[in-house]
């Protein structure tokens, strides 16, 4: 008697452990997004609310800015894409499904007002950046659990495995001149340095603002 309930109960445990064993392989197998279909991967781009004014990468346009994307349209685009200007905003869409897949403004001759206006905005929204390259572009990048912190990417990056920390939309900021100088001039400007604000008082950057998911571009340029 005594050997037959060990043995159920050993046969509970084993079906336990392996119920238990399977699940947590099946959580720490990493999604292959490459693999994933198209509205899936939308969906997941679209979760994060990312875009420009009332444009958000991942998400069809509405009926307001539909109407908006057939007005002002005479740009070069991808086979199957469409690109359009609302405001200073441009956009670019799927001309199928009108799913937006990337939004960026620019503007080549920007002051340092223009700069510290994009900066402070940017940071207010999206907070501390991810990283930064060059000293002239910001990234503020999105992976599988919301937004990667600049602690997570560095840590990362100093366990050389950056390959495998996975990036499925970036808001991205460029600017020609160094990030630096930019904000030398804001910090002179906001000090009220004349002598130094004369000196760079013409100094302008080109600056470049992008919200995309690579990987969602990806597919849409899929043939």
């Amino acid at each position: 008697m005594k050997f037959s309930v060990t043995t159920q109960y050993k046969t509970l445990f084993l079906a336990l452990f392996l119920v238990f064993f399977v699940s947590g392989t099946a959580i720490c197998q990493t999604v292959d997004y490459k693999k994933m279909s198209k509205a899936d991967l939308q969906k997941r781009i679209a979760a994060f609310d990312l875009g420009l004014d009332s444009y958000v990468v991942g998400k069809a346009l509405n009926a307001d800015q539909l109407v908006t994307s057939k007005k002002d349209r005479d740009y070069k685009a991808y086979s199957g894409t469409v690109k359009f200007k609302d405001g200073n905003v441009f956009v670019i869409i799927d001309a199928q499904s009108n799913v937006v897949i990337a939004v960026y403004k620019r503007n080549k001759k920007a002051n340092k007002n223009d700069f510290k206006v994009m900066i402070s905005g940017l940071m207010l929204q999206y907070g501390e950046p991810t990283t930064e390259a060059h000293g002239k572009t910001i990234y503020w990048n999105y992976g599988e659990d919301g937004f990667i912190t600049e602690e997570l990417y560095r840590t990362v990056k100093s366990q050389g495995q950056l390959e495998s920390l996975v990036v499925l939309a970036t808001v991205k900021f460029t600017s020609s001149e160094n990030v630096a100088t930019m904000t030398d001039m804001i910090d002179a400007m906001d000090k009220r340095n004349k002598e130094k604000e004369l000196k760079k008082e013409d100094v302008t950057s080109d600056q470049y603002l992008m919200v995309q998911s690579d990987l969602l571009t990806q597919k849409y340029m899929e043939k």
